[in-house]
Formats: C-alpha cells, structure tokens, sequence
C-alpha cells in the first residue's frame, strides 16, 4: 500500500499535465510557462504520470478523460490516494452531467473542455484551483462528496426523471457562461494614483479608496501601493476578509518589499511594466468569478444528488 506525502507549501507550484495528445500537452506547456510562479511538465499516458507522481512533488495534475489503459478519472483517483493535497481538473470534450459527476466524485475540483477557445477561462480555472484560500478549498470539498454520494446513488441503480437532467445541465451551461462573463468586479486602489491611471487606460473599472475605508474588506480586488506608510498593517487588516490584495511599487520593487510580499503571500507588481498591472488584476477578478461560479454549480450538484436519494 502506497503511503500519501506529507508536503509543504512551496513559492513555485508545480503542475503535471496529462494527455495522449501531444497538441494538448503544447497548449497547456505553452499557457503555464508564462506563469513564473509555475512549473510543468508533462506525460503521455496515466502509467507515465504515476511514475511522475510517485517521485516528485505536484500541486495540480491535469488529465484528459480519455486516455489509453488507465484513464483520467482513475487517474484523478489514483493520485489523489498517493498525495492526498493535489488538486486535479479534468479536460473532456464535453460537459455532460454524467462526465462532471464523475470527476468530481473523483476528487477533481474543475474541468476545461476542448477545444481550447478561450484560453483566459482556462488559465482562470488553473490558478483558481491553484488558490489554497479556505473558502476555494471548502467549496472544492463539498463538490466532492456531493458527486461522490450522487455517483454512489447512480451506482445503486437511482435514477431521477429527465427534468433533473436537463436541469443539471443547464447549469453546468450557466457555469460555463459565467465564467466567460468574467474578470469584472470592484476594484479599489489605496495609495497610487499611478496604479489608478494604469488600470483605467486598460478598461478597468477602479476608484482611489483611503486606507481606513471600511468598505475595502467587501470589494473584490485591492491594490495597494508600498509607497503607503502602513500598506503591511493595511495587507494583514484585509486578509482574513473578501478582497484579493495586490502590491504595486512606483518601480522595480527591492528586495526587501518582495521578501515582505512572499511573507504575508501577495503579489507585487512594479508599475514601469504598462500592461502587467492590469493583467494581474483581471486574473484576480477571473478567480473570484470561478469562485461564484462553482459555488452556484455545487448548489445545482446538491439538489441533483437530494432528487435521486428521495
């Protein structure tokens, strides 16, 4: 019997993609590569990325559903066996209830389908299941013994009538809709009109907000700026609340600010990159829409899994 790793966290997340087409493993290479906060590699087959998952460390495994010999969900359920941790997603070519059912009750925490026509979606639900925030973790959970008591039911020879079907669908579309409607939120900026300016000259809806501004802890983004005197006492005051909170620097950041940024596990942006600010913003506004997003899938999960057990 294999015994799970006890791992740490580390600064890079390292993510293993599985598919037996090498287009697909390209795609993925080619989107996570530009992330440099992660590391990839990939595998052809489930027996290679067990061999992989046997002796290194990964955070998130990638598969497709079908794969030759083992395939993805088995996979999904193997890895997690061996490292408890790993999130997993599950690429399909398409959404089916029955699919999402099975790689949730799997343990995986999303799914992408192919092809691949809106890369941002697909980079928003990788880093979205990358995001070790309680609630994100939670939400994950409770997808997976839902599925998992739903596919039990299945199992058992349950069934429901053909309006539940057609029901869970429709909201694995909205799931899919709402997601593509993403990267739109509140977004306040403290301390830097610089910021403000940047993130409006990229189509960005943001305001100034001050430092004791209550309502900072119910917005979805907030960008903070180190030239702000108490921007750490600011930081730590916002992070058990709603907000993803984003440093920026009036240029390259020192050392020291990027030392204190890992420790208290933000990002921080220098603003003398036009662009990068603002692309940072929309993958935190894109991870809050996964988040609202899941949570209204894993509500239409329970109610398909109360109407089989009646």
């Amino acid at each position: 019997m294999e015994l799970p790793f006890d791992e740490p966290e580390t600064l890079v997340s390292c993510v293993l993609v599985v598919d037996d087409e090498p287009t697909v493993r390209d795609v993925f290479t080619r989107l996570l590569s530009r992330e440099p906060e992660l590391s990839v590699q990939t595998a052809d087959s489930a027996e290679s990325a067990m061999f992989l998952l046997r002796s290194q460390r990964f955070d998130l495994l990638i598969t497709d559903k079908n794969l030759p010999a083992m395939n993805g969900i088995e996979l999904i359920v193997e890895a997690r066996k061996l490292r408890p941790h790993i999130e997993a997603i599950m690429i399909t070519g398409y959404a089916s209830a029955e699919s999402v059912i099975a790689a949730f009750a799997a343990g995986a925490s999303d799914y992408v389908v192919k092809p691949f026509d809106q890369i941002r979606v697909v980079r928003a639900k990788i880093l979205a299941a990358l995001d070790r925030r309680k609630e994100r973790a939670k939400i994950g959970a409770e997808s997976h013994q839902i599925a998992l008591e739903a596919s039990g039911l299945l199992a058992e020879g349950k069934t429901v009538a053909a309006p539940s079907w057609v029901l869970l669908d429709q909201h694995l579309n909205a799931y899919e809709l709402a997601i593509r409607a993403g990267a739109s939120g509140v977004v306040r900026v403290v301390g830097s009109e610089l910021a403000l300016s940047q993130l409006q000259t990229e189509g960005i809806e943001a305001r100034l907000a001050e430092p004791n501004d209550l309502q900072l802890g119910l917005v979805d983004v907030v960008v903070i700026d180190t030239q702000l005197k108490q921007w750490r006492e600011l930081v730590e005051r916002l992070g058990p609340l709603k907000p993803d909170v984003l440093l920026t620097a009036g240029s390259n950041p020192d050392l020291g600010e990027l030392l204190e940024a890992i420790a208290l596990k933000v990002d921080l942006v220098g603003l003398n990159f036009p662009g990068h600010l603002s692309a940072k913003v929309r993958a935190l506004l894109m991870r809050q829409s996964v988040l609202q997003a899941k949570k209204s899938l894993a509500a239409a999960l329970a109610a398909f899994r109360d109407d089989l057990g009646k």
